[in-house]
C-alpha cells in the first residue's frame, strides 16, 4: 500500500490553508510554491477540491481559495475520499478469508482517517515547527 504523492501534497496544502485565519483566501499557485510544490499542481488540486466542496474558490482581485468549513470539521477521510474515492480498494468477494481481512483493514484505516481533522494536523505541525526552532549560524 502506498500513499500517493498527489494525496500527500494535497493534504499539505489543506493544512497550510487551515493555518490561515478563517475567511482569509490565498492564491492556490502561491500556496503551492510556498510549500515547495509545483504551482500548476496546486492550482489543479484546489480546482478539483472546490468541485468536491472542501474548499471555496473566488476568482479575480482579492480572490483565491479558502476552506469551505472550519478545519475542525474536515477529516483526513474527507480529503482521501475527495482525492481518490475509496480509502482502500479491496476485493468484494464473499466467502473469502482474504477479502474479509482486507475489508477489516480498510475499516480500521477509515476509522483512523475519520478521527483525524485538519485542526489536529495543524496543531501537530505547530509542535514540529516549534521543536525545530530557529537555527543560528556563527
Amino acid at each position: 500500500m502506498r500513499v500517493s504523492q498527489r494525496l500527500d501534497y494535497t493534504l499539505k496544502m489543506l493544512v497550510a490553508l487551515a493555518r490561515l485565519p478563517h475567511g482569509v483566501t490565498t492564491a492556490s499557485g502561491d500556496l503551492a510554491v510556498r510549500l515547495g510544490l509545483p504551482r500548476r499542481f496546486g492550482e489543479q488540486q484546489m480546482t478539483a477540491l472546490a468541485k468536491t466542496g472542501l474548499v471555496e474558490s473566488r476568482r479575480g482581485t482579492g480572490g483565491g481559495v479558502s476552506l469551505s468549513r472550519p478545519a475542525s470539521e474536515i477529516t483526513v477521510l474527507d480529503v482521501v475520499k475527495a482525492i481518490q474515492g475509496e480509502v482502500l480498494d479491496v476485493p468484494k468477494a464473499t466467502g473469502s478469508a482474504t477479502a474479509e481481512f482486507w475489508s477489516r483493514a480498510a475499516g480500521a484505516l477509515e476509522e483512523q482517517l475519520g478521527s483525524t481533522t485538519l485542526t489536529d494536523l495543524v496543531r501537530r505541525q505547530a509542535e514540529l515547527d516549534a521543536a525545530a526552532g530557529p537555527m543560528y549560524f556563527i
